[in-house]
């Protein structure tokens, strides 16, 4: 019988971060740490964040723009730890939060991944107000 063990990059393809299309605007889903063996809530969390920089900036966007954030969590009582990480890249604008607590999740996941929400303002179509 052949074997079957899978020989695994650091970061499966089925973990890399996907940007997702909506009616309202855009999602970032699967923000993580790219190794988070070893890291604290926190590191992962800044982690996750750094990671998202770049996806915005290819958009002409900035964590400025987020408007919600999904945090799927593995270790409620961790969670605290991420809030001065949070100030840091949100200094100046507070987007709704919601928190997601993963109860079991397995040890060897991730303490914390993130969805970024971005609402983005419906283009005005020039047709529809030119007769005003």
């Amino acid at each position: 019988m052949k074997d079957k063990t899978l020989t695994r990059t650091p970061r499966s393809v089925a973990s890399r971060p996907r940007v997702v299309q909506t009616a309202e605007g855009l999602v970032l889903a699967g923000l993580q740490a790219p190794r988070s063996s070893g890291m604290d809530m926190a590191d992962q969390c800044r982690a996750a964040f750094e990671e998202a920089i770049p996806l915005l900036k290819e958009r002409d966007l900035a964590l400025r723009d987020v408007s919600r954030i999904v945090c799927h969590i593995a270790d409620a009582d961790d969670f605290p730890a991420s809030f001065p990480v949070f100030r840091q890249f949100f200094p100046s604008t507070s987007p709704g939060m919601t928190m997601m607590w993963l109860k079991d999740a397995p040890s060897t996941a991730p303490k914390i991944v993130v969805d970024l929400v971005i609402c983005l303002p419906e283009e005005e179509d020039p047709a529809s107000t030119a007769g005003f």
